[in-house]
């Protein structure tokens, strides 16, 4: 029967479930050992014990989160010293004399043989409840200790199997998510240089057309139909030509970016810097409370988001003054930006729409409606979210959430 069971756990497959093997090899010993009851602790290499992963007895008692520190308690013991123990009777062995006895076990006589594979452990093996009643024998642990060799390779043998398909799971999840990430990359690449070469070639002609039209107004001298005409064109030409500046800027978006940090407080003073010159012919007056130890971010482009909402709230505050009020700062592993204007604020029925591309609130040539959306893009490439803030106060409070755990990535992870 041993040379059998021997053979059963040597030729163990490694994909086989380790609690059905487990419940087998026990089903073995015990049935070897003419026993009743047994139990297997497995060795926790990450929290330094042992824990029960199978427990047979013949008291309808069960048994489930039992862990046993290293020299403590019977298999502590065997663990820490990797060495069997036959006990004869627990109640007058000196080696456990002061320790605790457990109510599950039925008899006084029980064996114990540690689980070890290439010198390393495993767990524990225990078999109780001999049918006879009589105490184990030196014969029953070496019968017992001979089998407990071939199961802890066993054992081994199926933890790197699993160690390893874990691993090879997750290089799988990792090269599919990179793969993505690189074809996702270079569509947003391609998409950036048709757009780019779109709004450079218009960009010549409408120079050439806008030239002619202000040398025509320049020769006509007094007002009629034909000078209403030409204004008439050039004010289309402007609103082509500010269609265009957000189309390349919609470009540089979807173009590759170096993967250089930048100081996100430094970069909101650079934004409010570029964008002086409409917040001084406005009369506004910026409150900037920014927190100094906002971690470093990967260059996506989030001075080109800063600028537009800071041309934005200067554009709806007017020429009559107001306040622009920024503030940075870190809350539940998001770094929070916060833009706050005293302009006249967005409807709440078209609040839902204000990220749309092409929707626009300005007059006709004014604007492109195409700002709010290429925010919201740069954004999502930190796998953060940008809304606007509902506030009692006047005004449009735009928010910018950026998770810690993105800020690093080139492109982010959400290159949708």
């Amino acid at each position: 029967m041993t040379i059998k069971m021997v053979n059963q756990v040597k030729n163990i497959i490694p994909e086989a479930n380790m609690k059905d093997f487990l419940k087998l090899t026990l089903k073995n010993c015990m049935h070897l050992l003419k026993s009743k009851g047994g139990s297997v602790f497995l060795f926790d290499n990450e929290k330094q014990d042992l824990a029960l992963k199978i427990y047979r007895s013949s008291s309808s008692r069960r048994l489930s989160g039992i862990r046993e520190r290293l020299g403590q308690g019977v298999s502590g013991v065997v663990a820490s010293k990797r060495e069997p123990i036959l006990v004869r009777d627990i109640r007058i062995d000196p080696r456990f004399r002061n320790m605790k006895r457990f109510s599950h076990y039925r008899t006084n006589s029980f064996l114990s043989v540690p689980l070890v594979a290439a010198d390393k452990l495993i767990g524990v093996i225990n078999i109780s409840e001999r049918i006879s009643g009589k105490p184990f024998t030196s014969k029953d642990l070496q019968i017992l200790f001979l089998i407990s060799n071939y199961i802890a390779v066993a054992i081994h043998k199926n933890q790197l199997y699993e160690k390893t398909r874990e691993l090879n799971q997750a290089l799988s999840a990792a090269k599919d998510v990179e793969d993505s990430e690189l074809d996702q990359l270079k569509k947003f690449a391609s998409i950036g240089k048709l757009v780019a070469g779109i709004a450079h070639e218009l960009n010549n002609p409408l120079d050439g057309v806008m030239r002619y039209v202000n040398i025509s107004l320049g020769h006509l001298n007094e007002d009629g139909i034909v000078r209403e005409y030409l204004l008439n064109a050039k004010k289309g030409l402007s609103r082509i030509a500010g269609t265009i500046r957000s189309l390349l800027d919609f470009a540089q978006v979807y173009s590759p970016v170096f993967n250089r940090p930048i100081d996100i407080n430094k970069t909101i003073e650079d934004s409010l810097l570029m964008t002086s010159h409409h917040i001084l012919i406005n009369n506004i007056k910026v409150v900037k409370q920014l927190n100094p130890r906002l971690p470093a971010a990967c260059d996506n482009g989030l001075k080109l988001v800063f600028i537009n909402i800071i041309k934005n709230a200067c554009d709806a505050i007017g020429a009559g003054g107001g306040t622009i009020k920024v503030s940075t700062g870190i809350k539940n592993r998001r770094i929070e930006i916060k833009f706050r204007d005293t302009g006249h604020g967005i409807p709440e029925e078209i609040q839902k729409k204000i990220f749309e591309p092409f929707f626009t609130t300005k007059e006709l040539g004014s604007g492109s409606g195409l700002g709010l959306a290429i925010c919201r893009d740069i954004v999502q490439r930190y796998n953060g979210k940008i809304y606007l803030e509902q506030g009692k106060s006047r005004g449009a409070h735009f928010v910018i959430e950026l998770p810690v755990d993105g800020l690093n990535s080139p492109r982010g992870k959400n290159n949708g």
